[in-house]
Order: structure tokens, then C-alpha cells, then sequence
């Protein structure tokens, strides 16, 4: 899981976008065709996105390619690109891959700690008086929680 601190080129952008936010697979011929791309862009693209840890190919030479959910923690996985759904975050600090899972609108909590929705702009953040707080990279728009302070006294 190789994944740098630096923002997706515009490649890596287009394929991703293809991509099911799910991690389901899709088929790699079927997303070239529709980037419109020749095989050694794609192989490309694809090369530089696993080495990240951001896709993970599927069996066979090819074949299938998902998008690689493995670094996202389970509680998220499932509000991935789904502004207004909920996630209770069970430990902090976490960091979560905007290239992987997009949170904006997304509403996080923590117990004893409160929440808040994650910000729709690179370089904000949201914070609260019991020591919740959300921060969106500037760069990259990943989204860090941590939670500071005892709880219900921060």
C-alpha cells in the first residue's frame, strides 16, 4: 500500500472515475474502450494506481480491475460517494483515500465525541468542542479524523 501524499495526475483521475465505488470489478477492456485509451496508456494508468494501492487487478492477464477498498476501514466502505449517509468511526486518527473513497457530505461521528459532516472543500476542516474533528487535505481532499481530549471533557 504505497499510496503517496500527492494528488492523482489526470490519468489516474479518468480511470478511477470509471471505477465502482463499491470496489466492485469491471471489466479492463470494457473501462479502455470507454476512456478511449491504447493499451500501453491504460497499462499505464493501471500500473501506477496499484503500485499506490488504489486499484487491485483480477485474475488472469487483465482481465478485471476494482477499485482497492482494503485501505479504506470497513465502517466507511459502505458511505463511499454516498453524501448524507452516516459512519460511526471506530478509532482515530484515521485517514481515508479520497482517490478511494469520496466522503464529502458524508456525516461522521464518534461516540462520546459528537460529528460532523465532512467538508466539500480541499483545505477545510471541522471541529467541535469535544474534541471531534475532520480535516480535508488541501492537496489530496483525503479526510482525516482524530479526536483529541478525554472524552466528554476535551
Amino acid at each position: 500500500m504505497g499510496q503517496a501524499d500527492h494528488a492523482l495526475d489526470e490519468d489516474e483521475v479518468a480511470l478511477l472515475a470509471l471505477l465502482a465505488a463499491d470496489g466492485a470489478p469491471a471489466d479492463s477492456n470494457e473501462i479502455r474502450g470507454r476512456l478511449g485509451w491504447e493499451a500501453e496508456r491504460y497499462a499505464s494508468a493501471c500500473g501506477r494506481l496499484e503500485e499506490r494501492g488504489y486499484i487491485v487487478a483480477g485474475p488472469g492477464q487483465g482481465k478485471t480491475v476494482g477499485r482497492d477498498l482494503t485501505v479504506v476501514p470497513p465502517e466507511f466502505r459502505t458511505a463511499c460517494g454516498r453524501p448524507g449517509s452516516r459512519v460511526t468511526v471506530r478509532q482515530a486518527p484515521v485517514t481515508v483515500p479520497y482517490a478511494l473513497c469520496d466522503l464529502t457530505g458524508v456525516i461522521l461521528s464518534y461516540p462520546g465525541r459528537g460529528g460532523a459532516a465532512v467538508p466539500d472543500t480541499p483545505g477545510s476542516g471541522v471541529a467541535n468542542s469535544m474534541g471531534f474533528e475532520v480535516q480535508v487535505d488541501a492537496h489530496t481532499q483525503d479526510v482525516t479524523v482524530t479526536v483529541s481530549g478525554e472524552a466528554g471533557n476535551a
